[in-house]
């Protein structure tokens, strides 16, 4: 029962970075909700791992899996979206409802809803995903994490001492609009896109692609930091289009 209960336990811990994520990211906590998200996709990644290697695995786990990903690279993407939409002077509308002796009141800014698009093109990829019963050694359109990454460190991107000149480029609706709308289309393509793992020995030269991807990240976190990881999602996309071109 123990051993059953393992994966699900990781899997558990992603939800609650997720969790914590979600807070971090509403209160401007870009940072340490970054750190949140990649803890919690490194505990996605080992629930899988050892539903594996336990040989536990479970359709509960899957659906469980999900669930946790929907918040983690689903949902906080879609709230760190929001507020760059604030951030970026989006015109904000205040709401105000009475009821007898109940007062509501509280803003909202209408044109950073479209943020929340995100999640909604997480839910239905990861619904997709569920459904594929067919073992491959790739990912039909780029994960949700590795979009989830790429949202969620814009806050840092735009922040760097080095790249600082196109943060008025990027924190502008239009931008941030069309960065939603990119991110939607690449989470759902049917395009085959590399993964970091089931390496074929009857296909040395497929291993060119992930080695070559794991080189410029290691020099791109060496000058950018946690910033880098949006060079590295923007380019491991690149590589998996080449990859597909060559047919390597």
């Amino acid at each position: 029962m123990i051993r059953k209960s393992i994966p699900h336990i990781f899997t558990l811990l992603n939800l609650f970075c997720g969790c914590v994520a979600v807070f971090l990211a509403f209160s401007h906590f870009f940072h340490a909700a970054l750190l949140a998200v990649m803890l919690g996709i490194f505990f996605d990644f080992f629930d899988g791992f050892f539903a594996r290697l336990l040989n536990v695995e479970s359709a509960l786990g899957v659906q469980l899996d999900s669930l946790a990903d929907m918040i983690t690279s689903g949902f906080v993407p879609g709230v760190v979206m929001y507020q760059l939409f604030v951030i970026s002077g989006a015109k904000s509308v205040d709401f105000s409802y009475q009821y007898e002796n109940f007062t509501l009141v509280f803003t909202l800014v209408p044109l950073a809803l479209v943020g929340f698009l995100i999640p909604l093109g997480a839910a239905f990829r990861l619904a997709r995903f569920n459904l594929i019963i067919e073992k491959v050694s790739f990912f039909r359109g780029v994960p949700t994490p590795a979009i989830a990454l790429f949202i969620v460190a814009l806050p840092l991107f735009i922040q760097h001492p080095l790249l600082m000149s196109i943060k008025g480029f990027i924190l502008t609706p239009i931008a941030l609009s069309i960065i939603i709308v990119l991110s939607v289309f690449f989470m759902n393509i049917h395009w085959k896109m590399i993964a970091l793992k089931g390496f074929n020995r009857s296909n040395p030269w497929g291993i060119i692609f992930p080695v070559i991807l794991l080189l410029i990240s290691i020099v791109l976190f060496y000058i950018l930091g946690l910033a880098a990881l949006i060079i590295i999602i923007i380019t491991y996309i690149v590589l998996s289009l080449l990859k597909n071109v060559f047919g390597v």
